[in-house]
């Protein structure tokens, strides 16, 4: 979340269960006016969080990247599965043109639903993954990595690793570019 509306206001970050576990001090703890403002640091998502707030783990940090990943895959998993059970309501081989059951709208639906739905589930997981990491500039480089595993048969693992390389190789170069002159710093996301 961009922070810079919240500049000077009176602001709370705790993890979302602190939000269900005590709401009530949440509350009150929003409503004491006697509280130093929250100060947004432009630029950098990252450092908007409090000082109550450590640094999380690197356990918890690839499994924030993984979740990210497979939360965006998701729909697709579930598009392309409901679009191949309802070719299954025509027969159990309805979408097989040398069935004797064969149906031209089955093999329709079971063709979006598995050659093309499931085809991006491995790059979207990766690049959402590597977004996580490496923000927009990361997605590009995570969705080429998992055609790449897809095309290659090195399936979900594949996919897995290419979105943490990509992230992590565009956060590096992110970094090596980061003293560039501000006349090419349109160039930076490229």
């Amino acid at each position: 979340v961009e922070t810079d509306r919240f500049d000077g206001k009176n602001v709370v970050e705790v993890p979302v269960a602190d939000g269900i576990k005590r709401p009530e001090e949440l509350i009150n703890l929003a409503q004491d006016t006697s509280r130093k403002p929250f100060v947004a640091r432009s630029g950098n998502k990252a450092s908007n969080q409090s000082t109550s707030n450590e640094k999380q783990g690197v356990g918890k940090t690839i499994y924030k990247h993984l979740m990210n990943g497979v939360s965006n895959m998701l729909p697709l998993v579930i598009a392309g599965g409901i679009l191949m059970a309802i070719a299954f309501l025509f027969g159990a081989n309805s979408f097989d043109p040398k069935s004797s059951e064969y149906n031209a709208f089955a093999e329709q639906l079971w063709n979006i639903g598995n050659k093309s739905a499931f085809m991006l589930i491995i790059p979207i997981l990766a690049g959402y993954i590597a977004r996580s990491i490496a923000d927009k500039p990361g997605f590009a480089a995570g969705l080429v990595g998992g055609v790449l595993a897809s095309t290659g048969d090195s399936g979900f693992i594949g996919g897995i690793l290419a979105g943490f390389l990509a992230g992590y190789l565009t956060l590096g170069i992110k970094k090596l570019c980061s003293g560039m002159p501000q006349a090419l710093e349109g160039l930076k996301p490229t």
